[in-house]
């Protein structure tokens, strides 16, 4: 149980809140919270969507186990049910609480807090471009944000392929004469 609750990332957005108001909005003005990476395979869910895409069902549903963690945690220490413990309380330090979530989906679609953090990014980018050239700052934003989510959806693309090819190694049963020789099932790479 504890080692589903430690997080993959810690942002120390302090200074980005005082530079951009968009912050606030995307409620993450001077907090330093914690992030999650995950992956959302291609499930039945994917042919069930009604309610929510699944990378978003997936982010919400991360997020929400953190607190539950957290909460029984601190109940296998003791500390009576219904109020915060010690874990509970550490972990609302860090943006009341609430994880980000990055899920990358199996057709490289990405969950509402991956673009947050490329929002960001995107601004901070810019915030610097436009203090050395006389540019436009939104035309700058949303080029320095799309240059972002083609790199991270290509990386996310190459993720996917990457794990298939080996998940088909595995399971393909190879002539003996090849699997005598490594180096020849390699040339598919």
């Amino acid at each position: 149980m504890l080692n589903k609750i430690i997080p993959d990332l810690l942002f120390d957005l302090r200074s980005a809140g005082e530079a951009f108001e968009g912050m606030k909005q995307m409620g993450l003005s001077g907090v330093s919270p914690l992030g999650e990476v995950k992956t959302k395979a291609p499930h039945s869910d994917y042919h069930n969507q009604r309610d929510a895409p699944p990378v978003a069902a997936r982010q919400a549903e991360v997020a929400r186990d953190y607190l539950k963690r957290a909460a029984r945690v601190d109940e296998l220490k003791g500390h009576p049910s219904g109020s915060d413990g010690p874990m509970a309380t550490a972990l609302k330090r860090y943006n009341g609480g609430r994880v980000l979530v990055f899920v990358m989906g199996a057709f490289a679609e990405m969950s509402e807090d991956v673009s947050r953090i490329c929002g960001i990014i995107a601004h901070d980018l810019a915030r610097t471009n436009v203090l050395y050239y006389n540019d436009d700052a939104k035309r700058i934003k949303g080029m320095f944000r799309q240059r972002i989510q083609k790199a991270w959806g290509h990386t996310a693309h190459r993720g996917w392929a990457r794990l298939l090819l080996d998940r088909a190694r595995d399971l393909i049963t190879h002539d003996p004469a090849l699997a005598a020789e490594p180096n020849q099932l390699r040339r598919a790479d």
